[in-house]
């Protein structure tokens, strides 16, 4: 994952709680003369960041986590979608942006019932990959400007996390009714593909193509990782109304 990217093996390793272990990490990494100058030059590159007026990345995560009004929260969205823009400035950003998403994240595991039902041995290990998974997306998307950049981001890593726990899920039945993993799945089993999971394809195919980025983005948060239209209007910052309009533009294209 690269230098500065989070130690997510042995945070589970140890036996602590992966959260509270990120934490404990990001403690000791935020308020370093690395983050003053990794701040420094992310300021640089995105001035409505500069002109925050943060001595480091710590201070600007902790911004963030504290957005709780709705102007509050729409900013904080803006500064999350600057930080992965220019991530590339310098390898602290990113460690950033995963900490400031660690709400949305925990909210995505309780959404996939912290991988019941799937290989890992308890939802501290399920939280490992997510938080491992989130790592790689934030990464590969480095650069990119995505206008509801914390809802792609959690929509992309609760895709995948969900993808490899019905295949589990599926392998796991297989063996139990007899039959062999490897084999392609002709027969319908609890743990195959869903509705939700038809939904959630139909919904990343017309992505972009008739179906706006960002009112498939709202859709799937909604329909798909099942967050209220509250929860959606506290994660991206925008407006409950604002949102219920995205998302039945969305609906109506998606049934066109």
């Amino acid at each position: 994952m690269g230098g500065s990217a989070p130690s997510i093996r042995a945070m589970h390793v140890h036996g602590s709680g992966p959260i509270d272990q990120l934490t404990a990490e990001w403690e000791a990494t935020g308020r370093t003369r690395s983050s003053r100058e990794a701040l420094g030059r992310l300021g640089a590159a995105e001035p409505e960041i500069a002109r925050l007026g943060m001595a480091d990345l710590g201070e600007l995560v902790a911004l963030l986590r504290l957005a709780r009004r709705t102007a509050e929260r729409e900013h904080a969205a803006l500064v999350i979608r600057a930080m992965l823009r220019s991530q590339g400035v310098h390898p602290l950003v990113a460690r950033a942006t995963l900490q400031a998403l660690l709400p949305g994240l925990v909210t995505v595991a309780r959404r996939l019932s912290w991988g019941s039902g799937g290989d890992w041995t308890d939802g501290g290990a399920f939280f490992s990959d997510l938080i491992a998974t989130t790592w790689e997306v934030i990464v590969s998307w480095s650069g990119q400007d995505r206008p509801y950049a914390v809802l792609d981001l959690l929509s992309a890593v609760r895709c995948r996390l969900r993808r490899q726990l019905v295949a589990q899920r599926s392998a796991r039945t297989k063996v139990s009714l007899g039959l062999d993993p490897d084999e392609v799945d002709s027969v319908g089993t609890p743990g195959g593909v869903t509705a939700l999971d038809d939904l959630a394809r139909a919904i990343e195919d017309l992505a972009g193509r008739g179906l706006d980025r960002a009112d498939a983005a709202v859709l799937y948060g909604h329909r798909v990782l099942g967050l209220s239209m509250a929860e959606l209007a506290r994660i991206s910052g925008q407006t409950r109304r604002h949102l219920d309009g995205r998302r039945q533009r969305a609906e109506q294209e998606l049934c066109a």
